[in-house]
């Protein structure tokens, strides 16, 4: 019996026990059977209920998500796109094209950590106080490039990472998430 198969059985006695049904007899119990009070048949619906939740999410704990994990040969199969990408859209584009949706999106926070570690970004201190990472002379010759941008909020800087710079990523992911 599989463990989803195990939940399953366990949700189909918990429901019988908060229906005031012996799950083995199929017997209806006692009035007076410690089983048919009114505090356990609450508890047996929520622990159905949470039984339910672990047999749609496929005996997964949680929301379904599970750390970001690929091997090299499914990142060296990713056709990335002939346009440059921000990095948020370059790590939404990889978790699709490996097409697990329970799985999380790449860190951006890591990625451009690693890049600036690295020496592909650095971090440029503003006249108000705030940083912001900006491409290097290395991040440059890579495809990672600057533009202002124009928001509601006003203007900002955008870094985008052409397909060279996005096939670099991809060769490096699985360092990255290592280290």
């Amino acid at each position: 019996m599989t463990e989803l198969e195990i939940m399953q059985r366990a949700k189909i006695y918990m429901d019988k026990l908060a229906q005031g049904i012996d799950p083995v007899t199929d017997q209806e119990m006692p009035g007076d059977s410690v089983l048919n009070h009114v505090r356990l048949a609450r508890c047996f619906f929520y622990v159905s209920g949470v039984l339910e939740q672990l047999i749609q999410n496929n005996g997964r704990i949680g929301q379904g998500e599970k750390k970001f994990q690929a091997t090299q040969e499914q990142l060296n199969a990713i056709q990335f796109p002939e346009y440059a990408l921000r990095i948020t859209e370059f790590t939404e584009f990889v978790q699709k094209a490996l097409g697990d949706p329970d799985m999380k999106k790449p860190s951006v926070t890591k990625i451009t950590g690693w890049l600036t570690a690295k020496g592909f970004l650095m971090k440029e201190t503003l006249p108000d106080g705030k940083t912001r990472k900006v491409p290097t002379q290395q991040g440059m010759t890579l495809g990672i490039s600057a533009k202002m941008r124009q928001s509601p909020d006003g203007e900002y800087l955008a870094i985008y990472y052409d397909t060279n710079a996005q096939r670099f990523l991809a060769d490096h992911l699985i360092s990255i998430f290592s280290e």
